[in-house]
């Protein structure tokens, strides 16, 4: 397919004693009637003087990611990779900011393949909040390829990255965290890294049912990885409010990952945070540990 796009450059916010990169802005992508998000490209201090590639982060929920985003209430993660890279603690990482769809953003990070395995009061659930958005469909299926086979060819066609899946990574968080370990499992071929924070494994709508299906779905999902290959994947979760009900997914997925020869701290690290909540933004207190482990 063709590729086209516009990018309109804007100086990243940054303090005194933090590099300061650029954020483009990319026009439309690909071709075709899909909805796609804005995509925002952050280039590492340093990145046009450089011959060196980057690593590559994709981040969703891309309207809360820089540090000049959504009036401080934001992940800040141009300035907290622009100060790991500069220490020594990660390699070079360019960031890829994708937003959500706003009203549809259940439809696109609900993944459709959990979706078509759902049945009885699960699949109502999900049901309920596709009625909520609306009752359009789902787009998840759509956002995946969207990723693989349109925005990342393009992003590596046009910036100076090292294209390899073990090279790039995709984080998210709350919904967006099981968008994230949706597009890891489902494109393999182009995500390598993965960080799931605070990730919704329960499918949690305001009643907070859990549903049983969920901790045999997960666990058979996952499975779908193989082997670890050199690859790695960040998982976490509070003790408080919602985090709580996610700990029995963590364990399941965890479980079924070591069986295929994951190992702890080397491809798989799974956290919990006593005494936190729902992490998102600027409640992300384990945002520098994760980017640590994910990009080293």
């Amino acid at each position: 397919m063709a590729l086209a796009a516009a990018a309109v450059a804007a100086p990243a916010l940054a303090s005194e004693d933090t590099p300061q990169g650029r954020i483009e802005t990319l026009g439309r992508v690909g071709p075709g009637d899909y909805p796609e998000p804005r995509v925002r490209v952050w280039l590492p201090p340093g990145y046009e003087t450089s011959k060196r590639s980057c690593r590559t982060i994709y981040m969703l929920d891309g309207q809360f990611v820089f540090a000049s985003d959504s009036d401080g209430e934001n992940f800040a993660a141009d300035r907290r990779i622009a100060r790991l890279a500069t220490a020594g603690r990660i390699k070079p990482t360019l960031i890829v900011a994708i937003d959500n769809l706003e009203g549809d953003r259940f439809l696109q990070y609900m993944p459709q393949t959990v979706y078509d395995q759902a049945g009885g009061s699960l699949r109502a659930a999900i049901d309920r909040e596709i009625a909520r958005t609306g009752g359009r469909p789902l787009v998840s299926a759509q956002f995946i390829q969207f990723l693989a086979t349109q925005l990342k060819p393009f992003i590596d066609a046009r910036y100076r990255t090292s294209p390899g899946r073990l090279d790039t990574a995709i984080f998210g968080a709350s919904m967006a965290g099981v968008m994230a370990g949706a597009i890891f499992v489902e494109a393999q071929q182009a995500f390598g890294r993965a960080a799931c924070m605070s990730p919704n494994w329960p499918i949690y709508d305001k009643r907070f049912i859990d549903h049983s299906q969920l901790l045999s779905i997960w666990p058979a999902y996952f499975g779908q990885l193989g082997a670890p290959a050199g690859r790695r994947l960040w998982l976490d979760h509070g003790t408080q409010m919602m985090d709580a009900g996610m700990a029995p997914h963590q364990i399941m997925i965890a479980r079924r990952l070591t069986e295929l020869g994951w190992r702890s701290g080397r491809d798989l690290e799974t956290r919990v945070y006593q005494g936190a909540g729902h992490a998102f933004a600027k409640t992300a207190v384990q945002m520098d540990e994760l980017l640590v482990w994910l990009l080293a």
